[in-house]
């Protein structure tokens, strides 16, 4: 069935080269398959994530440049917000089904982390530098590990999960614990938030990361 939407995601191409495997013309073609409340959800990670990217930058913290690139403070927002690309694989029926998840589903979900990949080469024409695309691909693919080695998609550990990713967690879960849901009997507060992820400073994220998060919070 195809997937209707307004892609909510823009900004400034730089052209670079062609797939010539891609079944979608542009980066907003691919966007447009996405479920709208997918979109909002992954614009408002975005904005949260480059809060946190844009202090670390502004104060000295994690070597971004170095580990990043030069030009990916350019693309951040919009970078952190396509770390969800990879739901373009996930049925319909799935992503709206009320009732519980078979463990089959459950793993159709978890495997939009490596079908980023997929969903980035089937765009024809490449819409960042290569070292940008790289970064994209690094958040997008590994944004549900867990600092203490027991999330997904390879189980990486610590600083093996790339800045980018580590950054983009944090955001995402932020975002997934405050969001309203129909089925949530209260809905979570942003003091409840904070601390649920700061729980988890060691387990799911990075402690430092954390104190960055609880810096930045009210500008959530």
């Amino acid at each position: 069935m195809a997937r209707m939407g307004v892609c909510l995601i823009t900004t400034e191409r730089s052209l670079v080269k062609s797939s010539e495997t891609g079944c979608f013309p542009t980066l907003d073609a691919l966007c447009s398959t996405l479920p709208r409340n997918v979109r909002i959800h992954m614009k408002r990670v975005g904005k949260y994530a480059d809060i946190l990217f844009r202090y670390m930058a502004e104060n000295g913290i994690g070597n971004l440049r170095e580990q990043m690139g030069e030009d990916f403070g350019r693309y951040s927002e919009e970078i952190f917000s396509l770390h969800d690309i990879g739901r373009h694989f996930i049925p319909f029926e799935i992503l709206n089904k009320v009732g519980g998840l078979s463990e089959e589903e459950k793993q159709i979900i978890k495997d939009h982390t490596v079908n980023a990949r997929r969903a980035m080469k089937g765009i024809y024409i490449q819409p960042f530098p290569d070292k940008v695309m790289e970064q994209w691909e690094n958040i997008a693919v590994y944004h549900h590990e867990r600092f203490d080695g027991g999330g997904y998609p390879e189980g990486k550990k610590g600083e093996e999960i790339p800045v980018g990713a580590r950054i983009c967690a944090i955001a995402d879960t932020y975002d997934g614990i405050v969001s309203w849901k129909p089925y949530k009997k209260k809905q979570t507060t942003r003091e409840e938030a904070v601390h649920i992820i700061e729980g988890e400073a060691g387990g799911q994220f990075q402690p430092e990361l954390v104190g960055i998060f609880k810096k930045c919070i009210d500008r959530f």
